[in-house]
């Protein structure tokens, strides 16, 4: 019985006999314990239960080290890298180690390619793009699952102005490797997403897969943009990058925007009945782990931009943590104690939490 709160406490306005509102008493609880919990104002849509993987997004190879990763007992996990990588020595010594790590903790690695940083802007050729590829997966053969290019609605990437070449790298990264997972686009819930993501559709073959980054459905508490891809595709949608956000640095208004720890655990909270609205939502990948620079820090150097790690830079955990732990069945207050070493990578600390 599908029943508002305000109608059904509409029916009982009127006065009626004690003992008639007492005999009632047992069904109306039992039909409150039925309805959604308030959203306060914001659409709620969804399953009862969300069969969604999880696993983290993080591009540090400390990562692994870290005895919480271990404890989480994720098994997956997503890396970005540049799509030249292999022409790239020092970074690709630096991703090559995170791969390493995950293969040896048993730990399912997600790659997802993206600009050359010294020359954000530059979109390659489908040619320079292929060759870049396939000599990274030929060195890689046990990495089975792509994204051809991250965040490619976004402003600052050279994908948004050119949905037709991300659909030809997509083709050309499904073609070459036809065993493995490969996500047709990895797009943000950004008011674009639509337009986008209708271009890519007139040149992508046959998507199953679609990448999610839905960081203002979750840190605002809606489900719009989430639902407006899946109204436009089908397929499998993954979640490749979704988080609470602490802090972030805003380059339009070149100003900080602080959240803080329990406004990104509130949003974290979200999470599972964000990707409820679909049984065809299977992966949340949460960003991030650990950031290892503090605000204060951060805003010296402006190294660092974004905050919605799990982990404090003093490898304190964040109550998102907790929030997380428990969504996959752990209970965080037994969760490992680490500290910072020397390099100022957490590690394991031989006190108990």
């Amino acid at each position: 019985m599908r029943v508002g709160r305000r109608r059904l406490l509409r029916t009982f306005a009127a006065p009626a006999p004690l003992p008639t509102i007492i005999a009632l008493l047992p069904a109306v609880v039992a039909t409150l314990a039925l309805l959604p919990a308030s959203s306060g104002g914001r659409p709620t849509h969804g399953h009862a239960a969300s069969a969604a993987r999880w696993g983290i997004s993080d591009d540090s190879p400390a990562l692994f080290e870290d005895p919480r990763f271990g404890w989480l007992k994720v098994r997956m996990a997503r890396v970005v890298m540049a799509w030249d990588v292999m022409h790239r020595p020092a970074e690709l010594a630096w991703r090559d180690q995170w791969l390493a790590d995950a293969r040896a903790h048993g730990v399912e690695p997600l790659v997802a390619f993206s600009y050359d940083p010294r020359h954000q802007r530059w979109l390659p050729s489908l040619s320079d793009y292929g060759k870049a590829v396939r000599r990274f997966m030929r060195s890689h053969p046990w990495v089975r699952e792509y994204t051809p290019w991250e965040e490619e609605n976004h402003y600052l990437q050279p994908t948004a102005r050119d949905p037709r070449r991300a659909a030809q790298y997509y083709n050309l990264l499904a073609s070459d490797c036809r065993s493995c997972e490969v996500t047709a686009a990895d797009v943000l819930d950004e008011p674009n997403m639509t337009s986008w993501v209708s271009r890519f559709l007139h040149y992508a073959h046959h998507p199953r897969i679609w990448g999610l980054h839905n960081y203002i459905d979750l840190n605002d508490g809606t489900d719009a943009g989430t639902l407006r891809l899946l109204r436009l595709v089908r397929g499998e949608v993954w979640f490749t990058e979704t988080g609470g956000l602490v802090w972030r640095y805003e380059r339009l208004s070149r100003r900080y925007i602080v959240r803080g720890s329990r406004y990104a655990a509130r949003a974290a909270s979200r999470l599972k009945a964000l990707a409820s609205t679909s049984r065809r939502i299977r992966r949340i990948y949460y960003y991030q782990w650990r950031v290892p620079l503090t605000l204060a820090q951060a805003r010296r150097g402006r190294v660092v931009t974004w905050d919605s790690g799990l982990i404090a830079p003093s490898c304190a955990l964040r109550p998102a943590f907790d929030v997380v732990a428990r969504v996959l069945g752990q209970n965080p207050a037994r969760a490992p104690r680490a500290r910072r070493d020397r390099a100022g990578e957490c590690v394991a600390s031989r006190r108990s939490r």
